[in-house]
């Protein structure tokens, strides 16, 4: 839904967060006025909170959402989420929906890569060791890309999640960074 409330305040991609479109064709509802500073800059903050967390299992129900925004200080993307609600979750629950029913067919075989390319990397599965995870983040956008956003967290479009040779490409330099010492 943060990707979609980003294409939908007319805040371009190159502008804040994963420099790619959505896969789907998003309406700017925004004119571009004095507004538009404002939205990029709260959608950029809220985007850097949502990411430096590990990624919540179930989405928030709508007035939580809306009043999360509020509470933490992003009145414009707020105003924005409730007046087009009903269009981001519905685009939301699409992209849900879809991931479930065609996940099955290439995140196991993309999670025994990582799992390759950890090992790879010199990092084990040792139960005595401190807990480290790598947290991957399924996004439906236009181009087969990835992004390292906190500290673990990867970014993936549904594209690159589905091309094994690209996936190893853009993967592999990230563990090397979440893992320095391999």
């Amino acid at each position: 839904m943060a990707l979609y409330l980003r294409e939908l305040s007319g805040v371009h991609p190159a502008e804040a967060g994963p420099n790619s479109r959505l896969a789907s064709k998003i309406k700017n509802r925004n004119m571009i006025d004095d507004s538009h500073g404002q939205f990029k800059q709260e959608w950029s903050s809220w985007w850097d909170s949502l990411t430096a967390v590990a990624p919540a299992s179930e989405p928030e129900a709508s007035d939580a959402l809306i009043k999360r925004l509020e509470d933490e200080g992003y009145p414009a993307l707020a105003r924005l989420a409730r007046a087009h609600y009903g269009q981001a979750t519905v685009f939301a629950q699409q992209h849900a929906h879809d991931f479930a029913e065609n996940s099955g067919k290439y995140v196991p075989h993309r999670m025994d890569e990582l799992e390759r390319i950890l090992i790879d990397h010199g990092v084990e599965h040792d139960m005595q060791a401190t807990r480290q995870e790598i947290h991957l983040v399924d996004v439906p956008l236009d181009e087969p890309r990835a992004w390292l956003t906190g500290r673990a967290t990867i970014v993936a479009s549904t594209s690159l999640l589905r091309d094994s040779k690209a996936f190893h490409g853009f993967i592999q330099p990230m563990v090397t960074i979440i893992f320095p010492g391999g």
